[in-house]
């Protein structure tokens, strides 16, 4: 199946645009402007979704707020990013299409990025968010951790960061072309270094220095593939065939079916890592977050059944 015009012309761009700078010689700065440079070209949220700023658990916060909500649920949303750039605002494609479709309340949150703030500052914002949650009465059964890319790997360490410390899962993981082996070392590394048209593997190993300069790799909170994922929640996991993370889902996937997780591996062809933050753009950003929340909200009416 072929992709649509939209996202044919989208990929071109891409691959003469931005692959170029995906070096590993990152400037933070510039990457930061330029993320935050694409939300001009947004598409307004939809009527039936209200956006406001909020504090939860002292982390800074978007609220997306659906018209008709579900009481007591909440989706706590991770953005992408690398660690040391991106937001809340940049992710909005994503996260207001979330609300809009489960009815549920989503929470954004801005977490502390590197080099200011490495490994774990990102992380404890994370945990602190979601106990936030749990202080507000929200049942850990109505939560879902979703994430794109760089937040993918955060819900998944969330998720490893509760088990260890005996604090309840959320109902359901959600995770975006998600990075989950900062030591690089699946095959799609090496095979789609051509067929991504985004990024590169050595601008992976440069945000891997940059989140965590002094730690082991293989540390489950850095790289979450190497994590026991035994009673983990239900999980999505959404990649790109042509995309370099391809083989950081597809093994994360078969360690989970081996654990006894109940998880879903969603592979599309011929896009892009993270191609849902374009769903402004592309049909097949806004098809792929139908196809997630469609999962989150099955889980969330049967916890309610």
């Amino acid at each position: 199946m072929s992709i649509s015009t939209e996202a044919s012309q989208l990929s071109d761009y891409l691959r003469l645009t931005f692959k170029p700078h995906m070096t590993g010689e990152l400037d933070i700065q510039a990457t930061r402007l330029q993320g935050e440079a694409m939300t001009s070209s947004q598409m307004p949220a939809s009527e039936d979704v209200q956006i406001s700023e909020k504090s939860l658990g002292g982390i800074s916060t978007e609220q997306l707020l659906p018209h008709a909500f579900l009481p007591d649920t909440a989706i706590l949303y991770l953005h992408g990013g690398g660690w040391n750039a991106g937001s809340a605002h940049v992710v909005r494609p994503i996260t207001w299409r979330l609300a809009k479709l489960t009815g549920i309340p989503v929470y954004a949150i801005n977490y502390r990025l590197a080099p200011e703030y490495p490994y774990p500052a990102g992380l404890d914002d994370c945990v602190q968010a979601y106990d936030a949650l749990l202080e507000q009465g929200l049942p850990a059964s109505s939560i879902v951790v979703a994430g794109d890319s760089a937040g993918g790997n955060l819900a998944l360490a969330l998720a490893l960061y509760l088990k260890s410390n005996n604090k309840p899962q959320p109902a359901a993981l959600a995770c975006l072309s998600p990075y989950t082996d900062l030591t690089c070392s699946g095959n799609s590394i090496r095979t789609n270094v051509d067929s991504d048209v985004f990024i590169t593997s050595s601008h992976l190993e440069a945000l891997a220095r940059v989140y965590s300069p002094q730690d082991d790799l293989t540390n489950p909170l850095l790289s979450p593939l190497y994590g026991d994922v035994a009673g983990f929640p239900p999980t999505y996991l959404l990649v790109s065939a042509a995309e370099l993370l391809l083989d950081d889902s597809r093994r994360l996937a078969e360690k989970m079916k081996i654990a006894g997780v109940d998880v879903i591996l969603d592979v599309w062809s011929e896009l892009w890592h993270d191609w849902t933050v374009f769903s402004d753009q592309i049909p097949e950003g806004t098809q792929a977050i139908e196809a997630v929340a469609m999962f989150i909200s099955n889980l969330i009416n049967k916890q309610g059944a």
